[in-house]
Parts: structure tokens; C-alpha cells; sequence
């Protein structure tokens, strides 16, 4: 059996409806078109607050570095990752791959090595404040990478 999908039902139109218009095939697409669209700049728009925030965090600890600040720093740090992945996530379901590949995961790893290994030398003192900033300035540039 062939359905035609063009024929027109007006025999099935409710009394006083029969001027409805129809919706025109593709509407669902652009619809998820844009509805991607709306979903990607808000995680845009919510990795921009969050780093903002780090940038400030990062500026009390030139001024007074605290293992408090630090902490703070970290999931600041977690949060920015998880929208990051999220992000490469709703990428991979969209396209069908993920057009950053395996950058994205290495990245990551490479940024909470980093977190880990400057809580640990700052815990420890094995570090100096220059220092820690400057790993905390190298941490700020991989996000700006995982923004792009």
C-alpha cells in the first residue's frame, strides 16, 4: 500500500478548521537548527562568565595567594570543563563525530594534571607565587583553547 503523502484531507478537517494552514516540510529542521544554535551560545555565553570568574579568582591570588582561593579556582575550573565536554558532546551528537576528536579529552587531562600538580606544590610549598600564577596563567590559556 502507497501513501501518498501530498493528497490533501480535507474530508478529516474539523467543522470551522478547514482554512488551517499546512506546515511546510524542513520547519523541524530549522527549528533544530536554530534551537542548536540558541543551545550553543549559551554554553558560549556561560564558559565567558565562568572564565571571567577565574580571571578574578586569579587576580586576589596575585595579591594573596590562599589555599581557599585555590579551591574555589578548582571548581570554578571543574564547572568550566563540564559545560566544555558537554558542549563537545551535543557537537559529537550533532554531527556525528566530534570535530575536535581526541584533543579535546587530552586537553582536559592535561588541565586537571596541571590543577592537581599546583594544589599538591602549593600544599607542599614547593612552589613559589610567580610560579603558581604562572601555571595558573598557562591553565587559563588551554581554556581559551577549549573555547575556540
Amino acid at each position: 500500500m502507497k501513501i501518498d503523502r501530498e493528497r490533501r484531507l480535507n474530508n478529516y478537517a474539523a467543522p470551522g478548521k478547514m482554512n488551517v494552514p499546512e506546515v511546510q516540510r524542513g520547519a523541524r529542521a530549522l527549528f533544530e537548527q536554530e534551537l542548536n544554535q540558541h543551545r550553543d551560545e549559551n554554553s558560549r555565553l556561560k564558559m565567558q562568565e565562568l572564565l571571567e570568574e577565574m580571571d578574578g579568582i586569579q587576580k586576589r591570588l596575585k595579591s594573596n595567594l590562599t589555599i581557599n582561593d585555590l579551591m574555589l579556582y578548582k571548581k570554578l575550573l571543574r564547572n568550566f570543563l563540564q559545560e566544555a565536554t558537554n558542549q563537545a558532546y551535543a557537537l559529537k551528537q550533532e554531527r556525528g563525530r566530534n570535530r575536535r576528536g581526541r584533543t579535546l579529552l587530552i586537553t582536559i587531562k592535561t588541565i586537571d594534571k596541571e590543577m592537581e600538580h599546583l594544589i599538591d606544590d602549593f600544599m607542599n610549598h614547593a612552589q613559589e607565587p610567580v610560579d603558581i600564577l604562572q601555571t595558573l596563567d598557562k591553565i587559563r590559556g588551554m581554556l581559551v583553547d577549549l573555547m575556540i
